[in-house]
């Protein structure tokens, strides 16, 4: 009796647990519009690349924050210092598994635009 009770448990926490994995990709567009005196002294700074994971032990057991696009943007705009703004930005997400874990991550691409430092 005392074991069926345990599993029980162990079963109810490990599923509350799995839902703590759902990637966050939210509302990732934070401005559609640029006041043309701040583009007009925008370079191109080149391409940039920004990643949010999280892993999950035994495949159900996360580690960390969640993962979101609006973390992926922030990465991606700290990749090259002066960065005021991305353009042709790519929003991709991907779920790995090795022995005893998985990955799931969200990878923002795009070209960067902003001051030289």
């Amino acid at each position: 009796m005392v074991v069926g009770r345990k599993l029980a448990f162990l079963l109810t926490v490990s599923l509350t647990m799995t839902g703590c994995n759902i990637a966050n990709h939210g509302s990732f567009v934070t401005s559609t519009y640029q006041d043309k005196a701040t583009t007009d002294t925008l370079v191109k700074l080149g391409p940039i690349f920004g990643e949010s994971c999280q892993t999950q032990f035994l495949y159900l057991f996360p580690m960390g924050d969640s993962v979101s696009s609006p973390k992926a943007i922030a990465a991606a705009k700290t990749a090259i210092q002066g960065t005021v703004i991305i353009t042709d930005v790519t929003i991709d997400d991907s779920l790995s598994f090795g022995i005893g874990y998985s990955e799931q991550c969200i990878k923002v691409q795009g070209i960067a635009y902003g001051k030289k430092v």
